[in-house]
C-alpha cells in the first residue's frame, strides 16, 4: 500500500516541483546558452577571424534595403560601382524592434556588404520613461553616463559580439541638432554628451564588441567640444545636404557645405565620412551638383574615405515639406555617377 502511495505520489511531486521551477531554470538556461554564444563569438574576434573595413567606400541608405536588395543592385548597375555600405536607423527603446538588428545585419554581411547603424537615443521609448512629462521625456544623456540605461545597452553589445562581423556604428548622431532630444539645445551639455559616449564605448569594449567601428557624426560643423577623445572614435562623419528651396531658398554648393567641416575634421587624423549625402531636385541642376561633388572630392577633398546616399524617398524632418532624396530613379544622374566614380563591378 505504501509502496503504491509512493508511485503515485512522487511522480506528482516531481511534476509540482517542475513547475514550481521552471521559471529559474528557464532563466538560467537561456542566460547560459546567451553567455555561451557570447563567449564562442569573443573566441573568435580574439583570434583575428574578422578582416577590418577598407578604404574608399560608397554606400546607400534605401528604406527597403537589406529587405530587398533589388533597387541597391539597380543602382550598382547603371554606376557600375558597388555600393559598400548598407545604411539602416535604429531607435533605443524596450521594444522588439529596438533591439540589436542581428538578422538584417547578417543579410547586410551576407551581400559581402558593412552595415552602418544610426543608433538613436530616444529614451522616451522606454516603458520607464512612459510617465514622464513631455520636456522631461527628452534625452538626459546625463542618465545613459550614469548607467541608467546598461542593461539594454550591453544587451546590444552582446549581439554585435555575437554578429562578429565589422559595422560601423554612429551613436547619437548630429548631437549638435536641435530637432533630436540628445542635442545640446535639448539641455545636454558638452560633458553629458563625451561622458555618455565614453560609457557606451566601455561598456561594448567591457563586451568584447572589437568589431564595432564608432562613428561620431555632428552636424554640419565640427564641434569640438563635443569630441569624446582619440580613443573612442574610428571615423568621423557629417552629413552633406543641398536643400534647395526647401531650405532658405539658396542653392548651395557642395564646397561651401562641406569645406569648414573638413578642414577641421582632417586635423583628427581619423577616417572620414560623408554618411548622408543628398541634393534636393528643386532649386538647381541636381545632376550637375553631384557632378561637382565627386569632382571636388577627388580634387579637393581627397581624404574623405567613404561617401554613402541617403536615399530616403519621404523625409519629413523639414517642416512643411516632404523631401525625395532618392538618386535611383534619375538616368541622367546615374550616367553622371558611371562617369565620375572608378569603374568597380557591381555586387554579385
Amino acid at each position: 500500500m505504501g509502496r503504491r502511495i509512493v508511485r503515485i505520489v512522487l511522480p506528482v511531486m516531481v511534476i509540482i516541483l517542475l513547475v514550481a521551477t521552471y521559471p529559474a531554470f528557464e532563466r538560467l538556461f537561456t542566460g547560459g546558452l546567451s553567455y555561451l554564444r557570447v563567449s564562442l563569438a569573443r573566441l573568435e574576434l580574439s583570434i583575428g577571424l574578422r578582416e577590418d573595413a577598407g578604404t574608399f567606400l560608397l554606400g546607400a541608405y534605401s528604406p527597403e534595403a537589406p529587405y530587398t536588395m533589388e533597387g541597391v543592385v539597380r543602382m550598382e548597375t547603371a554606376m557600375e560601382h558597388r555600393l559598400d555600405i548598407i545604411a539602416i536607423y535604429q531607435t533605443w527603446g524596450d521594444r522588439p524592434e529596438d533591439e540589436f538588428p542581428l538578422a538584417l545585419m547578417r543579410a547586410i554581411d551576407e551581400q559581402h556588404r558593412i552595415g552602418m547603424i544610426t543608433w538613436e537615443p530616444w529614451t522616451s521609448a522606454f516603458r520607464r520613461n512612459a510617465g514622464r512629462a513631455e520636456t522631461a521625456r527628452l534625452t538626459r544623456l546625463r542618465e545613459i553616463a550614469d548607467g541608467h540605461y546598461d542593461a539594454y545597452i550591453r544587451g546590444w553589445a552582446r549581439e554585435a559580439v555575437i554578429f562578429g562581423r565589422p559595422f560601423f556604428l554612429r551613436f547619437a548622431h548630429e548631437m549638435n541638432n536641435p530637432q533630436y532630444p540628445w542635442s545640446l539645445q535639448a539641455g545636454n551639455t558638452p560633458a553629458d554628451f563625451v561622458d555618455a559616449w565614453r560609457h557606451v564605448w566601455r561598456i561594448f569594449h567591457q563586451e568584447g564588441a572589437r568589431n564595432v567601428i564608432w562613428t561620431w557624426s555632428p552636424q554640419n560643423r565640427f564641434v569640438a567640444e563635443l569630441y569624446p577623445g582619440g580613443e573612442y572614435v574610428d571615423w568621423i562623419a557629417t552629413g552633406v545636404f543641398n536643400y534647395g528651396v526647401y531650405g532658405d531658398g539658396v542653392w548651395y554648393s557642395f564646397e561651401f557645405l562641406y569645406e569648414t567641416f573638413y578642414r577641421e575634421a582632417i586635423t583628427y587624423e581619423k577616417p572620414l565620412m560623408i554618411a548622408e549625402l543628398g541634393c534636393s531636385p528643386f532649386g538647381g541642376d541636381q545632376v550637375a551638383w553631384y557632378a561637382d561633388a565627386f569632382e571636388k572630392l577627388r580634387s579637393r577633398y581627397p581624404r574623405t574615405d567613404a561617401v554613402v546616399f541617403y536615399g530616403n524617398p519621404a523625409d519629413t524632418t523639414t517642416p512643411g515639406a516632404v523631401i525625395d532624396w532618392t538618386i535611383g530613379d534619375n538616368p541622367a544622374l546615374l550616367e553622371m555617377l558611371r562617369r565620375a566614380l572608378p569603374r568597380e563591378p557591381a555586387a554579385q
